[in-house]
């Protein structure tokens, strides 16, 4: 169980240590990017050594994320010592992928906003109420008063932004535009951020285009569907705005992408407009927030599939 710390008592403890890993969790969003780089220019401007691990292949669509060349995939075998090991934005240790075994940690802290969260680090930071791990941090340079520039505030925007939808999804709170204002304060061009953020490749268009026509609905209309299978998967293209397609249709209380990864490895994305998908994700070893979660199904994706609808039917 973590001890819980205190925004100051965070900040003190990165403080204290030399050395520091930042980790995203696997297939990496802009909250979990943005979040790391922009924590991890932050402590380099302290004079602090910092790496950024990511195990999992980052989407080249999150290419203009000022730092994004400091975040490296760790090789399997290899050993890094360090004085803390930082999760950003994962709920539960398995989210790190390798870097729980390459990572030799004096301190494990956790900062996260997920409802989920498993509690599994040393240390946790947890505000289940802000809209992103990006919030977060805008309020550990605020408290802590360390340096912010036009790269760190970029990389915050994108990680507030796209969790919250642009500040149109439920989780956008005042807190949360407050922190958006602040970021422009630094000099944050809202509508570059975006039009960058909604730039498809043509890859990933013409992807949507080949997924859209397995819309599938179920429970009288209530849940909807889209499925990727694995001789459509391609790593290349942006697919996780997908979900929202069936999410926007009337009469939806679920909308879930399956995505086959590997012949036996489903990744699940969920959105709900009013089931707690998080505990269903949770239950798969997910993890996430009440109205969106997503968890890893390690059986093909027709037995995933029926696996997760056969939870939900039962909720909706």
């Amino acid at each position: 169980m973590s001890k819980e710390l205190s925004l100051l008592e965070t900040g003190k403890l990165l403080e204290a240590a030399q050395k520091i890993v930042l980790c995203t969790h696997v297939s990496p969003d802009g909250d979990t990017l943005g979040s790391s780089l922009g924590l991890a220019l932050s402590l380099k401007k302290l004079g602090k050594e910092v790496i950024v691990y990511c195990d999992d292949l980052i989407n080249k669509s999150f290419g203009f994320i000022p730092g994004i060349e400091l975040a490296q995939r760790p090789e399997q075998g290899s050993k890094l010592a360090c004085d803390v090991l930082v999760v950003v934005d994962a709920s539960s240790f398995d989210r790190i992928g390798i870097v729980a075994e390459v990572v030799e940690y004096k301190q494990l802290l956790n900062i996260d906003h997920h409802i989920s969260n498993t509690r599994f680090a040393d240390y946790l930071y947890l505000d289940a109420k802000a809209a992103a791990t990006g919030e977060i941090m805008c309020e550990l340079l605020q408290e802590m008063n360390w340096p912010v520039d036009h790269d760190i505030a970029e990389c915050l925007y994108i990680a507030i932004s796209t969790d919250c939808g642009s500040f149109r999804y439920a989780n956008t709170t005042p807190k949360t535009m407050r922190a958006g204002a602040w970021l422009l304060e630094q000099g944050v061009q809202p509508n570059e951020i975006s039009d960058k953020l909604d730039m498809k490749s043509r890859l990933t268009v013409e992807m949507l285009a080949k997924v859209l026509p397995s819309l599938t609905f179920d429970a009288d209309g209530k849940i909807a569907y889209l499925t990727i299978t694995n001789d459509l998967y391609n790593k290349d293209a942006n697919t996780d705005s997908f979900v929202n397609y069936p999410r926007y249709i009337d009469g939806v209380e679920v909308a879930i992408m399956f995505k086959a990864v590997e012949p036996k490895v489903t990744r699940v994305s969920m959105r709900s407009s009013n089931v707690d998908v998080a505990q269903v994700a949770l239950s798969f070893g997910g993890g996430g927030h009440i109205r969106a979660a997503g968890c890893t199904i390690y059986a093909p994706v027709e037995e995933a599939r029926e696996q997760l609808l056969a939870k939900l039917r039962e909720l909706v």
